[in-house]
């Protein structure tokens, strides 16, 4: 068995990376990320964040650093928003397969870098680049260096181990220290080789993640705790520093943290479920596996198992996100690579065994899973946005042919039907998404297309007001700051200004007839939420009634 002639499907997976690039960045959060990168670079302050103008609480600075300073490097374009995210995630799957190759063997951690490389959730989030992407990936490359510092004691693995942990946490607070610690301390617990807690080098690691996070600190203590009179998210008397280390991350559990949403505690089940295709059934074959050589708790079958690490990586994560009372599906994303290592593992183990009746039965429940993503997809590309031009007609002829022939055709072995149907669906399927169903949806994203139209014009952005609507995006590609306008700020600034231009939807514009003010439509678009996609949106018939218009007005007094 050589898993190693399967890795040209991770280039593949990196031109996927690639082919997402030119589509529009997508709001809300996405767009709002690369807006205030841009601001970031535009004032030249990175220890203070601001959105807009106004001051900001939420994310740690990492994805508007990173941003600013690709922006500085590449331009103010789509590649230099998404490049930090893939590269990050490159990061990650080869993390994973040195961490794959420590604790069991080179064909393990090779197919687990294809796994976590080739998931959704990878095509997904170097796509819609969220704070997620920076946060996955610091923490594996945090978990491989600590096991790299467990292997050889004497070594230094343990500073730029130390040094990740402090990037994840710059990333998304908290959790990128947590998880790593909730991981190995899984693998001590259950090996009980309590020996590795006592190492003088974890409390100088924490040395190294306060100076990672020392510019943050200092700017939040500067921007906020030494300035307790600011209006900061409706309050006065906010720490920032207590908001990073306790309310943005552990506030959401609590209750403390004013977001919240009606999602339930099995909301990560299906959102894992959907975001770690095409390799979610043999992930809960091999976790479930894991449960019972836990559950038999024998000297025999705990150590058939090399390490622990991956499944409370993996477990204890996904339970604690799973009471937070503010959940959205790429908060899950954190888990995948754990989940890489246990599918991996129990893959390998499974083909090395040669069990020919169980690699049968998950070869044929596969090419129904399979069977029933491809179904879907034809939906997509024959129905909701069809494919177009002789090159997505290839592809899909291609990736749908491979999947019948391997599944049923030619001279291989059962476990080469499984690797070869699930990577050429994923890659095939997420080939046409990127040539055809994103650029799709995006043309239904007014605001990046009138900010786009406001910078070819080249029209003052000054000159421009939101008007009873918003769109980030439309900051994105105008490439400035759109302020808004409220109601009653009109009628002085027209007294003002000979001349303004309003982004504004139906109500807005019923609301300056209404007031008989004279308008020019320069601009009348079609605007749809990109990011909450719902049924009615694809169906061509109905999708008529889910679009509400955009516009780009001009206003001369």
């Amino acid at each position: 068995m050589n898993i190693h002639r399967f890795l040209p499907a991770l280039a593949l997976a990196f031109c996927i990376y690639l082919l997402n690039v030119p589509v529009d960045i997508m709001d809300v959060d996405a767009a709002q990320y690369a807006s205030m990168g841009r601001e970031m670079l535009e004032n030249g302050d990175f220890l203070h964040v601001y959105d807009r103008g106004n001051e900001y609480l939420d994310k740690p600075p990492l994805i508007f650093w990173l941003t600013a300073v690709s922006y500085q490097l590449f331009g103010i374009n789509n590649f230099a928003f998404k490049f930090p995210a893939i590269l990050f995630a490159l990061l990650g799957v080869f993390a994973v397969y040195r961490f794959g190759r420590l604790w069991y063997d080179r064909e393990t951690g090779a197919l687990a870098a294809i796994i976590l490389g080739i998931t959704q959730g990878y095509f997904h989030f170097t796509n819609d680049v969220r704070t997620d992407v920076f946060l996955t990936n610091s923490v594996i490359a945090c978990v491989w260096l600590l096991s790299e510092q467990i292997k050889s004691p004497r070594s230094f693995w343990w500073i730029p181990a130390f040094f990740f942990a402090g990037i994840g946490m710059l990333a998304k607070g908290p959790l990128g220290l947590v998880v790593p610690a909730l991981a190995l301390g899984t693998h001590v617990l259950i090996t009980r080789d309590f020996k590795l807690i006592f190492n003088w080098r974890w409390l100088a690691g924490l040395v190294v993640v306060l100076v990672v996070l020392s510019p943050m600190l200092l700017g939040l203590y500067q921007q906020f705790d030494a300035q307790p009179d600011k209006l900061v998210n409706g309050r006065h008397h906010v720490s920032g520093l207590r908001f990073f280390f306790w309310e943005q991350s552990f506030g959401r559990i609590t209750g403390e943290n004013v977001w919240k949403n009606d999602s339930g505690p099995f909301f990560f089940v299906h959102s894992f479920a959907w975001s770690f295709l095409p390799w979610t059934l043999f992930f809960l074959a091999g976790f479930f596996n894991r449960i019972y050589n836990l559950a038999r708790e024998t000297r025999s079958t705990l150590a058939s198992v090399p390490e622990w690490i991956s499944f409370g990586g993996f477990l204890l994560p996904f339970i604690a996100l799973s009471f937070s009372k503010y959940k959205l599906p790429h908060y899950i994303y954190v888990v995948f690579p754990f989940a890489a290592i246990i599918t991996a593992f129990y893959l390998v183990t499974l083909f090395r065994q040669g069990k020919a009746s169980v690699q049968t039965i998950l070869l044929r429940v596969q090419w129904a899973i399979l069977l029933l993503v491809w179904g879907f997809a034809g939906v997509i590309f024959l129905w909701f946005f069809p494919l177009r031009g002789i090159i997505e007609y290839t592809v899909a002829f291609l990736g749908l042919a491979a999947f019948i022939y391997f599944a049923f055709g030619g001279k291989f072995l059962t476990w080469q039907r499984i690797v070869f149907i699930s990577l050429g669906s994923a890659l095939s399927i997420n080939v046409l998404l990127a040539l055809r169903f994103y650029p799709s949806v995006l043309d239904y994203q007014a605001g990046g297309k009138i900010g786009r139209y406001i910078r070819e014009k080249q029209i003052n952005p000054d000159l421009v007001f939101n008007y009873m609507a918003g769109s980030r995006a439309l900051d994105v590609y105008a490439q400035a700051t759109i302020r808004d306008l409220r109601m009653d700020q009109l009628d002085s600034l027209l007294s003002a200004q000979q001349h303004v231009y309003l982004f504004t939807g139906q109500d807005g514009f019923h609301n300056l007839s209404a007031r008989s003010i004279p308008f020019n439509v320069i601009l009348k678009l079609d605007d749809f939420p990109v990011t909450l996609l719902r049924m009615n949106f694809g169906n061509p018939q109905k999708r008529p009634e889910t679009l509400r218009p955009k516009y780009l007005l001009e206003i001369k007094s």
